[in-house]
């Protein structure tokens, strides 16, 4: 079969999704594994020597090596015959990269699921339900929840920002908690609210000001508006309101009961603050950060407080609460007006039944649990619950060597670009597939969530995720837009997105072509769970070989280790050798070696192990392990413009940038003039991978996001 065509003007996302069997995958799915006492009759021990072939450049960071540092330099060692401590491929990186694989081809438990995620979403800009006021923080318990606030009075008043810069002695003065003093005449506005009216108003900073200010993020705020001078131009730049507040009444202590904090947490961990934060721990601090006008990246507003998961001493934040005696019971707490809500349907209920718990018995495991081990950290107490915690594990039964280079290797310095979180609650690419009912639809009416969310559409059912995800691999790494980009302009991406932004990371790589080897000992294994293992360690041993032809050249199976793999770097193949193999009457007695030392017999025993629809599973992970199947000059997230060919000039590095406008215009939202029809992403096996570019002007023009 042809590898996917897909259009200039498209893109393929670097991850696809293998999906889940419905039912299990076989009537002992779950089961006692062998133990370690004994080799058993009809089982297998021994050692496998796998040499791994890069067929992209490799990056690993963050382990630590000989020297105990791992600061992102790829990992070295001490390797007999060389003087210099040489890149490898750490024992545990390999095994979790074949455990990985090993749970999609056998069918394993979900064994890193949070079941009770749900994802959050900005809510859309509407007029702001009543019983919302704003309060001033004073103490924050451990958790970083209010312990003790200042509420201010319901009619909250809004500030043109220009009114606060004139007051208080330019937009660099002008920061959220800040204590003022108002003067002028408050009136309704046309959006139903109290607004400082501009002429005669006056603004003056006092520590003990009985007036808050809040200042919020810009990003829902209009870009322009219309000019009210007939003879200047059509269009200005938009106004800028800050929320304020009249202190009222004394401190009190706060109350914030478990679900409303968990929606707090919720609502925050989708927000781009707490992401990077995530992404580079320690790198962005809990002080304020500056707010610069959406039409204008120069045109400083204010500064406003960080969204974090700990509030703090002095923030003002927005609050639904109730008066019980002396205490305030908090419904709610939002760090805006126009904040987030939350998907319904956790998680678990997105997968099927037998999948919505990782294995926590070790006398009842799934096929890669008994292969791999397992571990239960729950804290499980005994029956009654009053005694010590413990812990359930079984240890595995394959353990995996250091793979060395087989020649010295000088590792690379790279600059990679900011990467962005996994974002679960895009429905376009996490959640099933409906090309019938869902593909090109909108919502219904206006009150109606987007059909990207979790929620939508849910009447007959909660809509199941895609699956488990995968990269594309590639044998072709120089066509990827990332290593294109960079030879042909040096540190491309420090340039595009400043030298100063902390989340263009530097990382080391090994080229393309490095050979490692590697020995995986295996014990007490039958012939079908051996062949298992060689199934995830050589994938082309269950789907294909090697030795076939398709077009201009082999075909390749392979699987990815390291970072960088939605840019392209970690792809390799494996060829895997029996090195020795002992059955307990070989080992024990003397008799001669088991007639299973073939590794087509042993996979061909895995085949004969599993149930048909595990079979249907590996037709759709087929293409996701076969490299290039995805065309390489293709492989990105949502770009801003179109990519460039491999044979092209890369004239615009600034299409590389994320496309915010591709998710807004592929959201399913409602509209009255067509909304915006819903788009999902295609199946691993789909000959027509391409999504269409949704060009975003405002990231080719320099002002963009994050790849």
């Amino acid at each position: 079969m042809a590898a996917a065509s897909v259009g200039r003007d498209e893109f393929v996302n670097p991850y696809t999704f293998v999906p889940l069997p419905k039912g299990e995958p076989g009537a002992a799915w779950r089961s006692r594994p062998a133990g370690h006492g004994q080799l058993a009759r009809g089982r297998l021990s021994g050692a496998l020597d796998v040499e791994i072939t890069a067929r992209s450049p490799l990056l690993l960071r963050n382990v630590y090596d000989d020297d105990g540092d791992g600061d992102g330099t790829f990992p070295r060692r001490h390797v007999p015959g060389y003087e210099e401590p040489q890149p490898y491929i750490p024992g545990s990186s390999l095994a979790g990269t074949i455990r990985s694989l090993h749970e999609t081809i056998a069918g394993g438990c979900l064994r890193v699921f949070n079941g009770s995620f749900r994802p959050g979403y900005r809510n859309h800009v509407t007029k702001q339900d009543a019983g919302w006021r704003l309060a001033l923080i004073t103490e924050v318990d451990e958790k970083g929840a209010p312990a003790r606030l200042r509420l201010c009075r319901e009619r909250t008043v809004w500030v043109d920002s220009e009114i606060l810069h004139r007051g208080l002695g330019g937009p660099d003065e002008l920061r959220s908690g800040l204590r003022v003093e108002l003067a002028g005449v408050v009136e309704k506005s046309g959006l139903g609210r109290w607004e400082l009216r501009s002429r005669g108003a006056a603004v003056r900073q006092a520590a003990d000001g009985d007036v808050v200010v809040l200042v919020t993020h810009a990003g829902t705020r209009k870009k322009t508006r219309k000019n009210p001078d007939a003879d200047g131009p059509g269009k200005i730049r938009g106004r800028y309101f800050c929320a304020t507040g009249e202190l009222v009444g004394p401190v009190r202590d706060a109350v914030v009961d478990d679900e409303t904090w968990h929606n707090y947490l919720a609502a925050v961990n989708g927000t781009r603050d707490v992401q990077e934060a995530r992404q580079n721990p320690g790198s962005a601090g809990k002080g304020q950060v500056p707010v610069t006008h959406p039409h204008d990246d120069d045109a400083l507003l204010g500064h406003r407080d960080r969204a974090a998961q700990e509030l703090r001493e002095g923030q003002v934040v927005w609050v639904r609460a109730e008066l019980t005696g002396e205490k305030v019971l908090l419904k709610e707490v939002s760090l805006a007006a126009v904040w987030r809500h939350q998907g319904t349907g956790e998680a678990r209920e997105r997968v099927p039944e037998h999948l919505r718990d990782a294995c926590s018995d070790s006398r009842a495991l799934c096929p890669s649990c008994r292969l791999f081990g397992s571990v239960d950290s729950g804290g499980r107490n005994d029956k009654d619950g009053q005694g010590a915690a413990r812990q359930d594990a079984y240890r595995g039964h394959v353990r995996f060597s250091d793979a060395v280079p087989r020649s010295a290797l000088r590792p690379e310095v790279r600059h990679l670009p900011p990467m962005g979180s996994p974002r679960p609650g895009a429905g376009q690419f996490y959640l099933a597939r409906n090309e019938t009912k869902l593909e090109n639809r909108t919502a219904e009416t206006e009150n109606d969530p987007p059909l990207r969310e979790w929620g939508a559409r849910d009447e007959n059912g909660r809509r199941q995720l895609r699956g488990r995800k995968h990269y594309w691999l590639t044998g072709r790494s120089e066509d990827r837009p990332y290593f294109h980009a960079e030879r042909e302009r040096e540190r491309t991406f420090r340039k595009l997105y400043g030298a100063d932004n902390k989340l263009v990371s530097t990382a080391e790589s090994v080229p393309q072509g490095s050979v490692f080897t590697s020995r995986v000992f295996f014990e007490n294994l039958t012939p079908a769970e051996l062949g298992g293992l060689l199934s995830a360690l050589a994938p082309s041993l269950l789907l294909g070989t090697d030795d076939g032809t398709d077009g201009p050249g082999p075909v390749h199976y392979g699987w990815a280790v390291g970072g960088g793999r939605p840019l392209g770097f970690g792809t390799c193949t494996a060829r895997v050798t029996i090195a020795s193999l002992d059955s307990a009457e070989s080992r024990y007695l003397g008799a001669d070696p088991p007639e299973e030392a073939d590794a087509v017999a042993l996979v061909g025993a895995f085949r004969r192990s599993v149930s048909k629809e595990l079979g249907e599973v590996w037709k759709r992970l087929a293409p996701v392990l076969r490299l290039d199947w995805a065309p390489a000059d293709r492989v990105w997230y949502p770009p801003a413009g179109w990519l460039p060919g491999p044979q092209e000039h890369f004239g615009n590095p600034r299409v590389l940038k994320a496309s915010f406008a591709f998710w807004k215009d592929s959201a399913g939202a409602y509209g009255r003039k067509g909304g915006t029809p819903y788009k999902q992403l295609p199946a691993p096996n789909s000959p027509k991978l391409g999504m269409k570019v949704v060009e975003d002007s405002k990231a080719l023009n320099g002002n963009g996001g994050d790849a």
